[in-house]
């Protein structure tokens, strides 16, 4: 079962499990989820995430669900919660700090019902653990940092939810762990020029809220971390840059209402920049010696979050749940795994030399 399967992420995750009569696509929109299921040889149900007696009926017969929808606020873990209650494994694509690093409160429900509940099955923290997982060598036994930045290319397809993830931390307090301690800073500020390897160049980035700035200190015992993104056109990184001032001015304003618009201000603009796109990280050892990884492309840089909801779920689906609780996706899949799986999109790795 993907719920929103039909959307900017979720359709490229249904795409992967296409023409099978054990796929179900789901959501409130008829018209375009039933024309979707059909050009994937899938089934379409209706459901409406805000009515629990449409959502209970749709989870009695799953086995698996990838939320791809949302809602992914903190503290709000109904979906995942009924899918336990029904007796079905639960994977969603969250990207917010708060909401993915306390999914582990369901931990204790999930492993008693023996349920596997993962949230942040996607770019972070999934995909960058892993590819700290790849670098990090006896070499880096000790991290003193971890630096983190992606940027999206414009003509990508936005996704309401994504907008509405970073309007919820603009011009916000973001705890940044900084020299063995934490620091505060404001979300999208710490503003920065990155290159990225070819095709994607330079690139300008903010400071995000994301699990990892509250996961990763802990999980690699480094006295830094911090993650930044940003998108292509230097237009959109201003403009969120003006809101975030905006937000400090006047902390009551409740931004995330105007993600829907800002998605199609954007769509206004899909003739400019690329499709081209890139994750990379920095890891660096008390010696003061780097590497880095990234994954760069020219085009499909959006199944690069999509990649570990698809990946885990064939786990899943072939050789049983990997564990009974509520986890954030650490540790789940390997780079290996991804890394084969984003060749076949045209998304390669590139590995930096120790500096």
């Amino acid at each position: 079962m993907i719920l929103g399967g039909y959307g900017s992420f979720g359709s490229l995750i249904a795409d992967q499990f296409s023409n099978s009569p054990d796929t179900i696509v789901a959501g409130r929109n008829m018209e375009e989820g039933q024309l979707f299921a059909r050009s994937k040889a899938v089934e379409f149900q209706y459901c409406d995430l805000s009515d629990n007696q449409s959502l209970r009926k749709l989870l009695s017969n799953s086995r698996l669900v990838i939320n791809a929808a949302g809602p992914f606020k903190p503290n709000e873990y109904q979906i995942p919660r009924m899918c336990i209650e029904a007796g079905c494994h639960y994977i969603d694509i969250a990207d917010g700090r708060q909401y993915v690093t306390g999914i582990t409160q369901l931990n204790k429900l999930a492993k008693e019902n023996q349920i596997f509940i993962c949230a942040g099955a996607s770019t972070v923290p999934a995909v960058t653990s892993a590819m700290i997982a790849d670098i990090k060598t006896s070499d880096f036994d000790s991290i003193d940092s971890i630096r983190i930045a992606l940027t999206a290319g414009n003509k990508n397809k936005p996704g309401v939810s994504t907008f509405s993830s970073i309007l919820s931390y603009v011009g916000t307090s973001i705890q940044v762990w900084q020299g063995g301690g934490w620091k505060t800073h404001k979300g999208w500020g710490l503003a920065e020029f990155i290159t990225f390897p070819p095709p994607v160049g330079k690139r300008r980035v903010q400071l995000c809220d994301v699990p990892d700035l509250e996961l990763f200190p802990n999980i690699y015992k480094a006295n830094s971390v911090i993650f930044k993104a940003g998108v292509e056109l230097l237009i959109f990184n201003y403009a969120l840059s003006i809101l975030a001032v905006f937000r400090r001015m006047f902390p009551a304003v409740n931004l995330p209402p105007l993600a829907g618009n800002l998605v199609k201000i954007s769509r206004l603009f899909k003739n400019f920049g690329s499709y081209s796109g890139a994750v990379m990280v920095w890891l660096k050892n008390n010696d003061g010696k780097e590497k880095s990884i990234a994954l760069a492309t020219s085009i499909n840089g959006a199944r690069i979050p999509t990649a570990p909801a698809v990946l885990l779920a064939k786990k899943v689906i072939s050789v049983g749940a990997p564990a009974f609780g509520a986890f954030p996706c650490i540790g789940f899949l390997t780079y290996k795994e991804l890394e084969n799986y984003f060749a076949q999109f045209g998304i390669l790795t590139v590995r930096g030399k120790t500096i």
